[in-house]
């Protein structure tokens, strides 16, 4: 259910000279008999050198625990940006037991922000909603993501409501990220800021 990544005007991601590009392909369960994969990658160069280049973090917790039978577990994660940003797009990603999630900005004056919720996630559509205009997060803002996991047998959805779950790659598992794509202030573009956040469990 997810759309083809499609960056606005002036803007790319850098693929550093020597990178080894991964895909993961999630399989849907099948009878036991062959099948055909079709899968195929398409990726579009900039024609001219770009404005500036797209970043990306994902913001995530791998130490959780759902208990069995749980209807609203609550997970959360955050990171503290170091550098002052313009937030391009949000993505929320669970798997089959995910509920809900927000994301709070929090700014250094204390002032509590929620940017986006998502009340009832839905696996089959993995949405990236893009902004029509950037959202402007001072440095030392903290971005805080709360997620709620239905792990009771009133979800349809749920392969086992009598296993506890934690972090894994598949379906039947579960994961807990919120994905930002961002841009730096046009005079701080030449400022990296760390590709992956650091966990933060609770």
């Amino acid at each position: 259910g997810k759309d083809p990544d499609r960056f606005p005007d002036g803007y790319a991601r850098k693929i550093p000279a020597g990178s080894t590009i991964q895909f993961q392909i999630h399989y849907h369960a099948l009878p036991n008999e062959d099948q055909t994969d079709r899968t195929s990658v398409g990726i579009y160069f900039s024609k001219e050198p770009p404005r500036q280049a797209l970043r990306r973090i994902d913001i995530h917790n791998q130490m959780f625990r759902i208990p069995a039978g749980d209807p609203n577990h609550r997970v959360t994660a955050c990171y503290t940006f170091p550098k002052a940003v313009e937030l391009m797009s949000y993505t929320a990603h669970m798997h089959l037991r995910g509920k809900d999630m927000r994301f709070d900005a929090v700014h250094p004056d204390g002032r509590r922000e929620t940017l986006f919720s998502v009340p009832r996630y839905d696996f089959n559509w993995q949405t990236e909603y893009k902004l029509r205009k950037p959202v402007y997060l001072e440095k030392g803002t903290r971005m805080e993501i709360t997620a709620h996991f239905d792990n009771s047998a009133n979800n349809p959805a749920n392969p086992d409501p009598t296993k506890v779950i934690r972090w894994g790659e598949p379906s039947y598992e579960e994961m807990m990220d919120g994905w930002f794509e961002f841009i730096l202030p046009e005079k701080d573009a030449g400022v990296n800021v760390a590709a992956s956040a650091p966990l933060a469990a609770e």
